[in-house]
């Protein structure tokens, strides 16, 4: 079989790579020369080139048999996902991996850019029979928190998502294995697969939890959704600014989020913890900075 992943250097798409870059029958999809060089060796084929292009995507799905399919949040990502996922349906895929995110559905909240553009493409995909198709609905990425690993060393967890707000904050290796898990299974499960950590944290809660395992305190501080939160976004575009914001003011709508059981459900065993992420992930990278600002 032949696996097309798209997105390969993304927040999730990076481990999918790295558990398949040994494989002769996976082609990688990246935008640039750049991307294709941050891949790092791979044996299968690597396609460079935009998903917004015709030829690209004819090349990239020629053959295909399997989809991982992710796009950066962005104005086209609805149009792009939809032609890869219609593209390789029509040259043979029979299974198709989106990652997606969980939708908000408590009182209050709206439907949001950044995981209502999800509900878009999968309406589409399932609207044109695209078959096989799985849909990985996770919660907030703690692999975003590697973005403030200094800030965090200094002992803040600063962020706008509200000191109410609850969410099974999630380890992306997680989601990749799931990914991996259903591109490769026999019998995936397929559906709609919620995931999330093993409980629900409030952000003062996840600060106290990186504080412990770091070893130093670490207090959660409030971020405004205002002018200054809005400027350093700004050069990213409306569309992106006015997304996040949406998301991030559902965070505190919503309050308390369910979990998702779909990492037991998939892979067997109980998701990561925060205290795994702290410990594997987050600690190395304060030391990596460290390192290099010493």
């Amino acid at each position: 079989m032949t696996i097309l992943v798209t997105t390969a250097n993304g927040g999730v798409g990076r481990h999918v790579t790295a558990a398949l870059r040994d494989r002769e029958d996976v082609r990688f999809l990246v935008r640039s020369q750049a991307g294709a060089e941050a891949l790092g060796p791979v044996r299968g084929e690597v396609v460079v080139g935009d998903a917004a292009d015709p030829d690209t995507v004819r090349r990239a799905v020629t053959g295909v048999e399997r989809l991982y399919l992710a796009h950066p949040f962005a104005t086209d990502q609805a149009e792009a996902e939809t032609r890869l996922a219609l593209a390789a349906a029509d040259a043979g895929a029979h299974r198709v991996v989106k990652l997606g995110a969980r939708a908000f559905t408590g009182p209050g909240t709206v439907v949001d850019a950044v995981t209502g553009v999800h509900r878009v493409i999968t309406g589409r995909l399932r609207a044109a029979g695209v078959p096989g198709l799985t849909v990985l609905a996770p919660d907030r990425f703690l692999q975003n928190f590697v973005f403030s690993a200094a800030e965090i060393a200094a002992g803040t967890l600063a962020d706008p998502g509200g000191a109410e707000s609850a969410r099974g904050y999630v380890d992306t290796r997680d989601i990749a294995e799931v990914a991996l898990a259903e591109l490769l299974a026999d019998r995936p499960v397929g559906g709609e697969i919620e995931l999330s950590g093993p409980e629900a944290l409030t952000l003062p809660e996840l600060a106290a939890r990186f504080g412990a395992v770091l070893g130093r305190p670490v207090r959660f501080v409030e971020v405004p959704l205002d002018e200054a939160w809005r400027a350093p976004l700004e050069p990213r575009g409306a569309h992106v600014v006015d997304g996040l914001h949406a998301l991030y003011v559902n965070y505190h709508r919503e309050g308390v989020a369910g979990l998702g059981d779909g990492v037991r459900r998939v892979l067997g065993r109980a998701p990561r913890s925060v205290d795994d992420f702290a410990r594997e992930v987050l600690a190395p990278a304060i030391r990596s900075a460290a390192e290099h600002a010493g």
